[in-house]
């Protein structure tokens, strides 16, 4: 298999610790304190269109820590942010922006993008030893369903401020990589007339691809089927995509590789499905669908890196820690992955020259399926395991999870017993125990604020994603299925509609009604749960006596002495049950 890595895949250096590559100082320690005075700093020769005077605050003599100057994001103002004696180190490019030129167009301008894609491109072109081999892949946005980011950014210059997060480490890196936002109406005249641009890349969020539930396209779906009736004038990015390879075969002009960035298992395979179901409808040319399958790459990958949303609070901690104004700005774990299939009909940046030192967790292969499935298992089966127990307690946080004794305890026994042992072992020799405590430390960050709202929303989809296969995995091979039944008894539990303390759950699923009607019947009949939502078990999960016997126990349990208890119970078996063998 082919194989390139910057870390051996993830774990050569990750396992000495995900949070060790950004920690070597806290910075919220190393600040010097001052006399009360107050000072005001200007950028030499500023450009007043775009630099205005940076803001010095008073420190307290009692001890308050000195806040940097503050200045506003631009190419003007990079060489005072980087030198700002009180901004914390901040990274800024070491490379001449002007030269850079554009490679890459990526629709979907949202934080993930500026966190992976941008940030994996931005070290590409700040390491001396890589920039005149990869100056060409330069960034050009655009929007998916508005260009509001394009006037935030271009107000500055389109840099746009790094911050790498977690509970001892805080890193801010200026991005440089983007260069130029276009709309999105323009991208099929932009692809046709500039023929550098080698990867058209995607984050349209995992609803964007009008994939029906069996997997399949939908041609049906109303934005499709606009398309397929204006060809010239296509509203959805994958109709604009389209247009824009009829363009280039029209002209003679090389493709591209279409790269989706989203969180969807087999996320290449799905992009050429959608654009091979587009192409054969004819509309674009009789023969532009055999065109693309023949020459346009859709390479799959599994892309990781927790990313929340900008908010205000986040814009402050930028300008008080690194003394940097950004409308936008993007905060993330130190943690991130890319495994990528090597598969660039047009060449790619060379990320697996990166150096190690980076933590980069970018590695080429032949194929992604055994990453996607090690992260499905391990991580999101993490968070759909652990959201109920802690919604019924009346935790809010996956890190206040983390800090809870039994709920910690409870999933770290599932994962190691029960969840790790269904997943196959990885090509590259990855220690799956050590990535879990990787994912458990990630977890753990109490900078990211993961709610577990967000995490127990629209349960009957994810449940059959994240719980049920694994459990239909383990009764084949004869393992252990008492956790994973708990999961589903704490689930059930969760939907009777009240927490423990008898606070109201929030009604917000989109399943609710007939989710709440089979929870207080299953207070009386345990395995209507299981029988009657067969869309969600199966089956091979839901009429097996196996687990249905374990799931009874587990409700009976739960109703009888609470869901803290429940787990105590199963966590004391499992100290006397050694695990399947992997």
């Amino acid at each position: 298999m082919m194989l390139h890595s910057t870390t051996s895949l993830f774990l050569g250096a990750m396992l000495l610790g995900s949070t060790a590559a950004f920690a070597p100082q806290n910075h919220h320690h190393h600040r010097p304190t001052s006399t009360r005075t107050t000072t005001t700093t200007t950028i030499a020769q500023p450009q007043p269109a775009q630099v205005a005077a940076s803001v010095s605050y008073a420190s307290s003599a009692l001890g308050m820590a000195t806040v940097p100057d503050i200045f506003p994001l631009s190419k003007a103002t990079l060489k005072p942010i980087g030198a700002n004696p009180d901004g914390n180190g901040v990274v800024t490019p070491t490379y001449d922006i002007s030269q850079v030129s554009p490679g890459i167009l990526h629709l979907g301008m949202g934080n993930f993008h500026r966190s992976h894609l941008a940030a994996y491109v931005e070290d590409v072109m700040n390491d001396p030893a890589l920039f005149e081999a990869n100056k060409q892949w330069g960034i050009v946005g655009s929007g998916i369903r508005s260009n509001h980011k394009r006037d935030e950014l271009a107000a500055q210059d389109y840099l746009q401020t790094l911050v790498e997060r977690d509970g001892s480490s805080s890193k801010a890196t200026v991005l440089a990589s983007m260069i130029d936002f276009i709309q999105l109406e323009q991208m099929p005249d932009y692809l046709q007339n500039n023929a550098d641009i080698k990867i058209v890349s995607i984050t349209a969020t995992e609803g964007g691809y009008f994939i029906l539930d069996d997997g399949t396209f939908n041609l049906q779906d109303a934005a499709i089927q606009h398309d397929v009736q204006n060809p010239a004038n296509p509203q959805t990015i994958f109709g604009k995509i389209v247009q824009g390879l009829a363009a280039r075969q029209e002209s003679g002009l090389t493709p591209f590789t279409v790269l989706s960035c989203d969180n969807i298992p087999h996320n290449g395979q799905v992009t050429k499905s959608v654009l091979l179901g587009l192409a054969s409808t004819g509309a674009w040319g009789d023969d532009l669908a055999a065109w693309i399958d023949d020459n346009v790459s859709c390479p799959n990958s599994m892309v990781d890196r927790i990313t929340p949303g900008t908010t205000d609070a986040m814009r402050q901690y930028c300008e008080t820690e690194f003394g940097i104004t950004d409308v936008s700005p993007v905060f993330c774990e130190p943690f991130r992955q890319w495994i990528v299939q090597d598969d660039f009909c047009q060449g790619r940046p060379e990320f697996e020259k990166l150096d190690p030192a980076l933590q980069a967790n970018i590695a080429f292969v032949d194929d992604v399926a055994p990453y996607e499935l090690m992260k499905i298992r391990i991580l999101n089966g993490g968070h759909a395991a652990l959201c109920y127990p802690s919604a019924l307690l009346g935790v809010e946080f996956v890190h206040n999870s983390m800090e809870h004794p039994v709920i910690s305890q409870f999933l770290d026994t599932l994962e190691r017993t029960e969840l790790i042992p269904t997943v196959p072992a990885i090509p590259d020799g990855t220690d799956l125990p050590s990535y879990w405590d990787i994912i458990a430390e990630r977890f753990a960050n109490p900078t990211i604020d993961d709610t577990i709202a967000r995490n127990c929303y629209d349960g009957a989809s994810r449940q059959p994603k994240f719980i049920v296969p694994p459990a239909k995995d383990a009764l084949e091979m004869g393992g252990k299925i008492d956790g994973l039944a708990l999961v589903s008894a704490m689930w059930c539990r969760y939907c009777q509609g009240t927490t423990e303390s008898g606070d109201p759950v929030p009604s917000t699923d989109p399943q609710w009604d007939r989710l709440t009607e089979l929870a207080q019947r299953a207070k009386e009949e345990p395995t209507v749960w299981l029988t009657e939502l067969n869309d969600v078990y199966g089956d091979a999960v839901g009429n097996s006596p196996v687990f249905a016997e374990a799931f009874t126990k587990a409700l009976n349990k739960i109703n009888k002495d609470g869901v803290e208890a429940a787990m105590l119970a199963y966590i004391g078996n499992k100290k006397q049950t050694p695990p399947l063998p992997l």
